[in-house]
C-alpha cells in the first residue's frame, strides 16, 4: 500500500509539472478586454529610459520639453518594474481627463501599470494643455524616480 500511494504521489507530480496545458478558452459571454482609444498622435515621438545604474533610480531624460500632440514612449531598461504616475496636483487645470484617456493599460487614474525590462508606456500628449506635467515611479518615487515633461 506504501508503494502504491508514493507511485500515486510520483505520477501526480509529473503529471503537475510537465507538459504545457492548453490555454482556456474565453467564456462565450466575456467580453474581449479593449483599451479606451487614446488622442490621435499628431506630433514627434520622444523617448524617455526608465533606468537603474547602482543605486540610483531614474527618468532618462528626467525633464523633457515637447509640443501638444506629441508622443513619448517612457521605455523600461532595467531596474525591475516601472512606471509612469502623473501628480494630480502638478499638471495643469484641466488636463486630468484628457491625460488619463491617454495612458492605456492603466493601474489606477493618472497612473500606467507597471512594466518590465524591453516594456514600454505610450502616452501621447494630444488634447492636453500646455503646462508642465510631473511624474514619478511609483515603486522608486522615495528614491529619486521623478520627472516632468513641458508641453508647449
Amino acid at each position: 500500500m506504501r508503494v502504491t500511494a508514493m507511485v500515486a504521489g510520483v505520477a501526480m507530480m509529473l503529471v503537475a509539472c510537465g507538459g504545457e496545458t492548453a490555454p482556456e478558452a474565453p467564456a462565450a459571454d466575456a467580453a474581449p478586454v479593449v483599451d479606451a482609444p487614446a488622442a490621435a498622435t499628431t506630433g514627434t515621438t520622444h523617448e524617455v529610459q526608465m533606468i537603474q545604474e547602482g543605486m540610483e533610480y531614474k527618468y532618462v531624460p528626467a525633464a523633457l520639453t515637447i509640443k501638444a500632440g506629441d508622443t513619448v514612449i517612457f521605455k523600461g531598461i532595467s531596474g525591475g518594474l516601472h512606471n509612469v504616475q502623473f501628480y494630480p496636483d502638478s499638471i495643469p487645470a484641466g488636463s486630468a481627463e484628457a491625460l488619463d484617456a491617454a495612458i492605456t493599460n492603466k493601474q489606477g487614474p493618472l497612473a500606467s501599470a507597471l512594466v518590465g525590462e524591453g516594456d514600454n508606456i505610450t502616452i501621447t500628449f494630444a488634447g492636453v494643455p500646455s503646462g508642465e506635467y510631473k511624474f514619478f515611479c511609483l515603486p522608486h518615487q522615495t528614491m529619486g524616480m521623478v520627472g516632468a515633461i513641458t508641453v508647449e
